[in-house]
């Protein structure tokens, strides 16, 4: 039975460099691909993509701007691990279709397309560009896997980074502070046939997946690991033009964490103050030791 890695990216190589190692001290897989390419409407759906945003954030309003740097990575990851296929995709998706999550889908699902040979029984793990795990979980996530029949799958506590190792989305934690139900998604599925595969894919925005097994494994979720013009990049990207202000606000957040000149909780979204939602917290975990060379890695501890 193989094990497949496969991921969506579009400007995501200051993580991928990282992430490569990651996965293959975790998870161990035959293949890993990534899709580069840029979602006709970014992640949600919202980005208003026009001349000076492909000028800005594109090579050649097509492949990300860091896409050279993202193939250096590559070639490198595959002389450093030559029992993995690495696989880099130019993806080119259908820019009359404005739906993330069937784009999503269709990067998700591309394997005969690269000659990659899905059979029953295979792994296969949809995943995103800025999620890594700890080097310890490598066993737990075996295990995980040797329950699955075809046709099912487990999914993972996310927990999402801010700005730096010290600071998480406070909505995140609630598995761990007020021992609620945190935020699950889909990390395996034993691949059955395509028609469950991408029922559960397609699920990339609403992320609900009922049809999966909930674990306690962790998935570090680093989103706003954004330095410089990647952090420009991903407030474009998820837009939020219809809220006036919204992200000078969050951007000085970001920057008082940046510089630790804030409490251990911050309000980032005012008009979610009522809600764990409108909360960065300051909470300490053990992080992947790989990812202690990300520039957003703060040497210091608290």
């Amino acid at each position: 039975m193989k094990k497949i890695v496969i991921v969506p990216v579009f400007c995501e190589a200051h993580l991928v460099r990282f992430q490569i190692p990651n996965i293959i001290d975790t998870i161990n897989p035959d293949v890993i691909i990534y899709n580069e390419g840029m979602f006709p409407a970014g992640p949600e759906g919202s980005t208003m993509v026009n001349d000076e945003f492909l000028e800005t954030y594109t090579l050649d309003g097509v492949r990300g701007f860091d896409y050279n740097e993202m193939k250096s990575i590559v070639e490198d990851a595959r002389k450093q691990y030559p029992n993995t296929e690495i696989i880099l995709n130019e993806m080119n998706y259908n820019t009359t279709i404005h739906n993330s999550s069937y784009h999503y889908v269709q990067a998700c699902s591309n394997f005969t397309d690269l000659g990659v040979d899905i059979q029953e029984g295979d792994y296969i793990f949809p995943l995103e560009g800025d999620v890594f795990h700890l080097e310890s979980s490598r066993k737990e996530i075996q295990g995980y896997m040797e329950q699955l029949e075809p046709n099912q799958g487990f999914k993972s506590i996310w927990i999402d980074f801010v700005q730096n190792q010290h600071y998480v989305e406070k909505y995140t934690l609630k598995p761990f502070e007020i021992n609620k139900d945190g935020r699950h998604r889909k990390i395996c599925i034993r691949f059955g046939d395509m028609e469950f595969y991408k029922d559960v894919t397609q699920n990339f925005m609403t992320q609900k997946y009922e049809m999966l097994f909930p674990t306690d494994l962790i998935t570090y979720h680093y989103a706003w690991w954004r330095p410089g013009k990647y952090k420009g990049l991903r407030m474009k990207q998820l837009n939020r033009d219809f809220e006036p202000g919204h992200w000078d606000f969050f951007d000085e957040c970001l920057e008082k964490m940046k510089n630790m000149e804030v409490e251990d909780e911050i309000l980032v979204r005012p008009h979610l103050e009522k809600w764990t939602n409108g909360w960065i917290k300051k909470y300490k975990f053990e992080h992947p030791k790989i990812i202690q060379n990300h520039e957003n890695w703060r040497k210091d501890e608290l």
